[in-house]
């Protein structure tokens, strides 16, 4: 086994993460991942591959990908240097065999277009500076447009314009809202219910929830990237599990019964709210963090 490989497995191992998460959340293969932890680099599908896999699998155990790579250079596969040479010259030969290549003689028309509507358009120019033209002054009484008529007043006041005088549309005007209260966002819910921390044990965190018929859990990623998986309960089949990754798939909302479990690959870049409850998951500093959430029974009156 590789010193590279023993640092990503031990990576993965502390945060509790297996194989077949970092399979999740990286789409590749358990057994190239293996290979990684290996030092069995002739399995992965060529020197480019290699890389990106291993930066992959970094980024997904929270380490730095480029710190990685640059510390780790000597265990990296190199690139054979006859397969660099093929490459040269596999595109002298496509180049010297096809010398009339579409995209060529393409940008060579559109160029001479180019440059033929260029001229044209300075000889129309020229042809229209040559020719008479006459300017003629507005005649009195005939209003250019745009222009604003002025009449007088005929009691001796300030003059009115016709256009101010016609009657204006009347407008709609929105009451603002009463003070205390706030204006709920579209698709926003809102909600009365309560949210309690009540114990953690290392990485589990437990909370009970008062309000509300059933849970709703809303995830939204902040920023970066981080793998989810929700649950009605611990050991239970998820319900919903991938990746919020920012600029792709940024938030996603589940609907559960009388009781969640969440468990959050990089709790920290995530924002969780539960019947619109937030839920504080900065100081949460194990990946993954697991959360459990149990509604309370409403107090009888």
């Amino acid at each position: 086994m590789s010193e590279l490989g023993q640092v990503l497995q031990r990576a993965r191992e502390e945060k509790g993460i297996t194989l077949d998460d970092i399979q999740r959340i990286t789409k590749i293969q358990r057994r190239y991942l293996e290979a990684i932890e290996r030092g069995h680099f002739h399995v992965l599908p060529g020197h480019f591959y290699a890389r990106a896999f291993i930066k992959s699998y970094a980024e997904a155990v929270g380490l730095n990908p480029n710190h990685i790579l640059t510390h780790f250079q000597a265990d990296l596969p190199a690139q054979p240097p006859t397969e660099q040479v093929e490459r040269l010259r596999r595109r002298r030969v496509a180049s010297a065999n096809n010398p009339l290549q579409p995209g060529r003689w393409v940008t060579k028309t559109l160029l001479v277009l180019f440059i033929a509507l260029i001229i044209g358009v300075i000889y129309i120019a020229a042809v229209n500076n040559n020719g008479n033209i006459s300017t003629q002054p507005v005649p009195s009484g005939t209003v250019t447009p745009g222009a604003e008529i002025v009449t007088p007043d005929k009691g001796g006041g300030v003059p009115t314009s016709p256009i101010a005088q016609q009657p204006q549309p009347p407008s709609t005007v929105t009451p603002p809202p009463e003070p205390g209260t706030t204006t709920p966002e579209p698709g926003e819910v809102t909600s009365q219910a309560t949210i309690t921390f009540d114990s953690q044990q290392g990485s589990m965190y437990n909370y009970s929830l008062q309000g509300g018929e059933k849970i709703t859990v809303h995830l939204k990623v902040k920023e970066d990237r981080s793998w989810f998986g929700v649950s009605e309960g611990k050991g239970k089949k998820y319900v919903e599990e991938g990746e919020l990754k920012k600029g792709a798939k940024e938030e996603i909302t589940i609907e559960l019964g009388k009781s969640a479990y969440v468990r959050l690959g990089k709790p920290t870049v995530v924002e969780l709210t539960v019947n619109g409850a937030v839920v504080d998951t900065s100081k949460m500093k194990f990946m993954p963090s697991n959360i459990t959430i149990k509604m309370k029974e409403a107090a009888a009156q």
